[in-house]
């Protein structure tokens, strides 16, 4: 089994990149003392950051092909050494084409969740995934159309999110959601209003 699928039941669950976020660790968390990180050096790089893994999931349920979050998206020109944009190569190096995915879900609407949702054909948001339905929280969906959340926690959800709508292609869950008979979303607000988790049941597994 390749390391980068865990098997829940009847189906594989792929863990597929768009790259790689760094943030100083001092400046995520400022309250924190300098020296309260050197225990954990190890897992820091040499100038203080801490590397997290922009990761989508992709796996097959109920005959859909389905990816759960989309990355932080395309590198832009302003930003063309960025350590993002990977996705549509690991989905590549897996044999996954975009136009496979019938499904696309958005755990939540964060910048690093919906990347790759749309992207540019002639000045026209087009979909990513041209056969795929895609589904988000209202919860979020109104979070990330309000004025005073968008600029600092939902900065492109008016250029990846917004356009969904206009397109038909977009379907809003509730708290708990059943999306196949193997697949329910479960409401874990927190991080942003309408956050949720996947549950996987299959077979007699769950995950």
């Amino acid at each position: 089994m390749h390391e980068n699928i865990i098997t829940i039941g009847n189906i594989e669950v792929l863990s597929i990149s768009d790259g790689k976020l760094e943030f100083d660790i001092c400046e995520f968390f400022p309250s924190i003392p300098d020296e309260s990180w050197d225990q954990y050096r190890d897992h820091l790089t040499e100038d203080n950051k801490v590397s997290f893994n922009l990761a989508s999931y992709f796996f097959r349920s109920d005959g859909k092909n389905i990816l759960v979050d989309t990355g932080m998206g395309p590198r832009s020109p302003r930003h063309p050494d960025a350590p993002w944009g990977e996705l549509m190569d690991d989905m590549k190096r897996y044999d996954i084409n975009p136009t496979d995915v019938d499904l696309v879900i958005m755990t939540h609407a964060h910048r690093d969740h919906i990347g790759w949702n749309l992207t540019q054909e002639n000045g026209n948001s087009v979909p990513t995934f041209p056969n795929a339905r895609y589904c988000l929280s209202y919860k979020d969906w109104e979070a990330c159309h309000n004025p005073d959340l968008i600029k600092d926690r939902f900065p492109n959800a008016e250029r990846c999110v917004w356009p969904l709508q206009e397109l038909g292609l977009i379907d809003f869950l509730d708290d708990d959601t059943s999306i196949t008979s193997e697949l329910k979303a479960i409401a874990t607000p927190g991080h942003t209003p309408g956050h949720f988790s996947i549950q996987i049941s299959s077979g007699e597994k769950q995950g």
